[in-house]
């Protein structure tokens, strides 16, 4: 019973993955939504290719389910465009498709009340920091760790940027004719952050500040072919899925053997977030010096809520001197996303 109920809980997780990348609608032929109701009430594993492990259809069990999803796949993936991907850049800037703020010296100490506004004393206090990123330090009751916390949310909507505030002059935004934007990497660049008018050696700050980018809201897409452009909202928790060891025969000789022994790691643990160098400028963008993660790909660019976390220590090792240098002399964060879209049709 336990082997079996470990093999059902991998099914529907492929099931849950099937339904996030082809992102039907649940009536839809082809919608993930009815194979997940037949997996939580299969009991039977049916029938799988002796040599490989291939699942056949036509016998029940779970291997109905995985192979009808395969089949179902084989034929979507070029009805969806999954198979023909269309790839694009973007760059985004806070200051002025975010904020409103104009790039101009008398805007400059509104731009540097936002950076105010979004300090915070100690990262430790932000629950999502706990959560989802990896800390750069231990935690010490005695030692806070202030950094700037901008969270903002991101659209694929007709008419408006990227940040959903109306379409302008200079603004960038994303193709709501394809269904869904997927992350291959991002990149952060800061604008300004050491002026060309200081010497290495009287820099007040460090030549590889980092930053977190994480998703903690919802990612949303819209169903392929729907001419309404109705749109899925999908809770995603990056967990650990560990891979299981082939079962040996002594380990069914052993009477203490229990199937969740094979799991190589430990189940359901959140992957948390490692922070990515943010590079910088004396007055221009370059993009030959960005550096792009990929810890996020596979993820909507459409997100509910995005956090930015900029730690204060990556640039200075006095953490508050570091922030307010970096708020008096930056003019500008922008994000850079490289991303691949499907047309849904």
């Amino acid at each position: 019973h336990e082997a079996f109920d470990l093999a059902a809980r991998y099914t529907y997780l492929a099931a849950k993955a099937y339904d996030y990348e082809t992102n039907l609608d649940p009536q839809a032929a082809g919608s993930a939504q009815g194979i997940l109701s037949e997996i939580v009430g299969e009991r039977s594993l049916g029938h799988i290719k002796r040599n490989d492990g291939t699942p056949l259809s036509g016998k029940g069990g779970l291997s109905e389910q995985l192979a009808q999803m395969k089949a179902n796949f084989e034929v979507l993936k070029g009805q969806l465009g999954l198979n023909n991907p269309q790839t694009e850049t973007g760059r985004f800037s806070l200051r002025q498709e975010l904020f409103r703020i104009a790039p101009d010296s008398a805007s400059d100490q509104a731009w540097s009340n936002e950076l105010e506004m979004a300090k915070v004393d100690n990262l430790w206090d932000i629950p999502e920091f706990r959560r989802y990123c990896r800390p750069f330090a231990a935690y010490d009751s005695t030692n806070p760790e202030p950094g700037l916390v901008i969270e903002f949310p991101s659209f694929i909507t007709s008419r408006k940027n990227f940040f959903g505030r109306n379409l302008a002059g200079g603004d960038n935004a994303y193709d709501p004719t394809n269904f869904a934007t997927k992350i291959y990497s991002v990149g952060a660049w800061f604008e300004g952050y050491l002026s060309s008018s200081f010497e290495p050696e009287d820099a007040e700050l460090s030549e590889t500040p980092r930053v977190y980018l994480v998703p903690i809201g919802s990612d949303v897409m819209a169903y392929p072919s729907d001419t309404d452009l109705n749109v899925r909202l999908w809770n995603v928790l990056d967990q650990k899925v560990p891979v299981p060891y082939p079962v040996l025969e002594t380990n069914l000789d052993d009477a203490a053997w229990r199937p969740l022994d094979t799991l190589g790691g430990t189940d359901g643990e959140i992957r948390k977030f490692s922070s990515f160098r943010a590079y910088h400028d004396s007055g221009y963008f370059d993009e030959t010096e960005m550096t792009f993660d990929t810890r996020l790909v596979g993820r909507s660019v459409w997100n509910t809520r995005w956090m930015l976390i900029i730690p204060g220590s990556t640039m200075n090792g006095d953490p508050d001197a570091g922030l307010e240098t970096f708020i008096d002399n930056i003019s500008d964060i922008k994000l850079f996303f490289q991303t691949y879209g499907y047309s849904g049709n």
